[in-house]
């Protein structure tokens, strides 16, 4: 299945990527630049304390993927808190928000992580589409949002996953283990970092 997914046309479009990826996160200067473009943009489209929040819930999200730097198998489970910074985001400050922190925590996730793969590209290219939906689940309350936004982006990466060569038994255990992850999140975390945000 591995030499069948090389030559997959979408397989190759990933790799272009992620050799973009690895020139990019070759270049500190050049990560640096686009960071501060960022903040940046930020800074002209609104205001300082929801600038604050945005970077500090990316940098959250961003940080919780460095485990697959130092535990082999950790990739196969579903910690993140990316999610959570997406969901938080689009709930308090809209779509277009919740669309940047969710491409933005697993980019610097993924680099952070060292171990970026061109699959991986399906993550960060759907987190920001979930992120852009979860204002039509925001009056739903916060756990149920959360949850739902956590099935819908696994339903859509999963799939592409498997037929990337991905074996189902291991996007059963991401599923599973992420669906229950995000439930404690969005039942503890996420409801006191909300009430602080503006």
């Amino acid at each position: 299945m591995k030499k069948r997914a090389r030559k997959n046309f979408i397989y190759e479009l990933l790799t272009f990527f992620s050799s973009i990826l690895n020139r990019l996160s070759s270049s500190k200067k050049r990560l640096l630049i686009l960071f501060l473009l960022a903040i940046i943009l930020l800074f002209f489209i609104s205001h300082f304390r929801r600038i604050f929040f945005v970077i500090v819930l990316t940098s959250i999200g961003a940080l919780s993927l460095i485990h697959s730097r130092y535990f082999k198998y950790s990739h196969y489970i579903g910690f993140e808190l990316c999610t959570m910074a997406t969901v938080l985001t689009a709930i308090a400050y809209g779509p277009l928000f919740g669309l940047f922190t969710g491409f933005a925590s697993l980019f610097g996730g993924f680099v952070l992580s060292g171990y970026f793969k061109p699959t991986y590209f399906i993550s960060i290219l759907v987190m920001p589409i979930v992120g852009l939906l979860v204002p039509m689940f925001s009056h739903l309350p916060l756990l149920y949002t959360g949850l739902i936004i956590t099935v819908l982006y696994d339903s859509i990466i999963l799939p592409l996953y498997i037929l990337m060569g991905s074996r189902p038994i291991s996007s059963l255990i991401f599923f599973i283990t992420h669906v229950f992850f995000n439930l404690w999140v969005f039942s503890t975390v996420a409801p006191f970092l909300l009430s602080m945000m503006p």
